[in-house]
């Protein structure tokens, strides 16, 4: 059969194949993530304790014993933040999803249960001590073996002495307000669903630590001291801790889950790239040969690029919202954003293909594949080689940042890195667009 002659038969198998090993190196990112180094604020406001000359201080202890901990600092990385204001806007520039927040009473609050049943029993047994001493007094005088004037002096020299004594330890005789440490964990949603997740599971894993860990230590001093603890008393210190637990830049219902990046951008980067292509054969298509004529035709094309980033942002925001139900915080500034970007993004597909034709698609699907799941995954949960490499310039990623600042953080539409990213790209754009329709030589077809 003249079919089986024909070579391209042959290589269908071969392309298949290629395809699938391609687009699945593309998404190997997403079949084994693992976080690293997921960057986690801690705000440390313990001012500790002092009991007998030595200092205490749990909060100081705690973040130095995580930091000196080699498995922990492989996942996570601290960042110290002064106070809590310091850390509301970290949460908006997206440097930590989540923090965990120490008072300044918490060494004095997580150890007071402990201490006051230390406390309670050390003075239980001072003041059997000297109701003994008070009855042997009697005794020796009743016998005859001391006489009142000396059983006096002794009496009075023992109450100097429990004065002294109170005198030097009258701050651990000071009442006790028995109350449970407290503290704040904080998640940064907005920042990504699965950032915020891994970091939700990180930090309550550590404050049950921490609790069990004040617990486990107060036992051992209650043991040491040989005090014995009532079992509504031993609740209080089996959980010396409480925590607080907060959501920052809540992703509300409605709101793709947090998704809004990669949903927001797929439709986007498609429609440009489908505008673009239908832009380059209207050129292409109308055999101008002129110089003039080309490039008034490339201006049209500029001002056609434009009116359509304009209907693409301003309409697809409103069919998202109103016909899909989406939750948009500002839908005006959404849609500016979307139409500036996808006017950028048809200058650069456009101004590309303007000197290389249509063998610039490949490239440019390959660009989208290989750069999805910049917008779904953490940097942290990502290969090394995309952290290294691809994350940071990568213009997509960069867009999806824009999409998650104006949706989930809070931020106002201004000439930040995203927009900045976009007038470069439709300044390329149109330098390329123009410079190809005066320079490259074109034929009647």
């Amino acid at each position: 059969m003249k079919i089986l002659k024909n070579k391209l038969i042959y290589l269908v198998p071969i392309v298949a194949l290629l395809i699938i090993g391609l687009l699945s190196l593309a998404f190997s990112p997403a079949y084994n993530p693992k976080p690293k180094e997921m960057p986690i604020a801690i705000v440390n406001l313990d001012k500790g304790i002092e009991i007998q000359g030595k200092s205490q201080n749990i909060g100081k202890s705690f973040i130095d014993k995580l930091q000196s901990t080699k498995d922990f600092t492989e996942k996570v990385k601290l960042i110290e933040v002064k106070d809590e204001r310091e850390l509301t806007s970290g949460f908006k520039d997206l440097k930590y999803y989540g923090a965990l927040v120490i008072p300044e009473t918490f060494t004095s609050d997580a150890t007071s249960a402990m201490r006051k049943e230390i406390q309670t029993a050390k003075k239980a047994e001072g003041e059997q001590k000297a109701k003994a001493f008070q009855t042997d007094i009697q005794q020796k005088i009743a016998s005859g073996t001391l006489a009142p004037a000396q059983a006096q002096v002794i009496i009075q020299e023992m109450k100097t002495k429990q004065a002294k004594m109170l005198e030097a330890n009258k701050d651990l005789l000071k009442p006790i307000d028995v109350k449970q440490g407290e503290l704040k964990v904080m998640i940064n949603q907005g920042a990504s669903t699965q950032g915020a997740q891994i970091t939700d599971t990180i930090l309550s894993n550590l404050t049950t630590k921490l609790n069990d860990t004040i617990a486990s230590q107060a036992v051992t001093q209650l043991d040491k001291a040989n005090v014995s603890v009532s079992a509504k008393s031993m609740n209080q210190i089996m959980y010396p801790v409480n925590v607080d637990h907060t959501v920052m830049n809540k992703i509300h219902d409605h709101q793709a889950m947090g998704n809004a990046p990669m949903l927001f951008f797929t439709p986007i980067w498609l429609g440009s790239l489908l505008s673009s292509v239908l832009l380059y054969f209207a050129f292409r298509g109308s055999n101008i040969v002129p110089k003039r004529e080309r490039f008034i035709a490339s201006l049209f094309q500029i001002i056609a690029a434009s009116v359509t980033a304009i209907i693409g942002g301003f309409g697809g925001v409103w069919f998202i919202t109103s016909v899909l139900g989406f939750d948009m915080p500002d839908t005006f500034s959404v849609s500016i954003y979307i139409s500036i970007a996808m006017f950028g993004f048809i200058m650069l597909i456009l101004g590309l293909m303007s000197w290389l034709g249509m063998p610039a698609l490949p490239l440019f699907m390959l660009a989208l594949f290989f750069s999805m799941q910049l917008l779904t995954l953490p940097k942290q949960m990502l290969p090394e080689f995309y952290q290294d490499h691809l994350f940071d310039w990568n213009p997509f990623k960069i867009y999806g940042d824009g999409i998650r600042q104006l949706i989930y953080l809070g931020h106002e539409l201004e000439f930040n890195t995203p927009m900045q990213m976009y007038l470069g790209l439709g300044i390329f754009g149109v330098i390329a667009i123009i410079l190809a329709a005066v320079i490259r030589p074109h034929k009647e077809k």
